[in-house]
């Protein structure tokens, strides 16, 4: 599963509403895009985390804006 995909899979397991929108979403999309609030935010990224058995720092996470920032940080979490 490519980081993306992964991704893509935190978003509909925490909000399954969001799902139909996930087929646009590219790269440069902003996360605020989607609609999701910060509690559904937080449990994707605690999703992202459980998955990739790591922790992200708050001072990262506070400059994702696009679903692009949030793949280079899954990648390079997966390259350790």
């Amino acid at each position: 599963m490519d980081s993306l995909d992964l991704i893509k899979a935190a978003i509909t397991a925490v909000d399954p509403s969001k799902s139909s929108k996930l087929s646009k979403v590219t790269p440069a999309t902003e996360i605020r895009e989607l609609g999701m609030d910060s509690v559904a935010t937080m449990e994707m990224v605690g999703y992202l985390e459980e998955k990739l058995e790591t922790q992200f720092s708050d001072e990262v996470m506070i400059r994702i804006q696009t679903f692009g920032d949030l793949v280079n940080l899954v990648e390079k979490s997966k390259k350790g």
